[in-house]
């Protein structure tokens, strides 16, 4: 092999390594998610004087918002007035004194990040989400007596 050939062989082989090393290190960067859900976690009722705490869970799994990324929560209901932590996985509302659901319009809250610069193949700039609270399942009450009769 002459030396012309070896020194482009060795350039393609230095080529390929770069590649490599830039498909390494793009996948050791955490994802940014594609979405969010929430969970209402305090298992109290949507009414008048309670609070409810709703923790969201990003996708893909192992996803990270980029530092910086800021957050808005937003009611349908101007009474009500849900806010979000500085982590944007935190959701609560405290619903006032005096407050009552409306019968014709579920309530809903509108959640949104700021545009980031996505990290991965397929992933958002931004990621928007609808909670709508719903009541705890009703509490069963357990027995405390059983009565027996003959039926043969």
């Amino acid at each position: 092999m002459s030396e012309r050939n070896l020194l482009e062989r060795l350039i393609e082989i230095e080529e390929r390594n770069n590649w490599l090393l830039e498909k390494i290190l793009y996948r050791l960067q955490p994802l940014t998610p594609t979405s969010i859900s929430f969970k209402e976690i305090t298992m109290n009722p949507t009414e008048a004087g309670q609070t409810q705490v709703f923790t969201g869970t990003l996708s893909p799994t192992g996803a990270q918002y980029p530092a910086g990324t800021t957050f808005n929560i937003t009611s349908n209901d101007p009474a009500v007035s849900p806010t979000v932590d500085p982590t944007g996985l935190i959701v609560s509302v405290t619903y006032p004194p005096t407050w009552v659901e409306s019968s014709t319009v579920p309530l809903a809250f509108q959640y949104s990040s700021s545009v980031f610069v996505p990290s991965g193949l397929g992933t958002a700039t931004q990621v928007t989400a609808t909670i709508t609270p719903s009541a705890p399942p009703p509490v069963v009450s357990t027995p405390n007596s059983i009565s027996f009769q003959q039926t043969e």
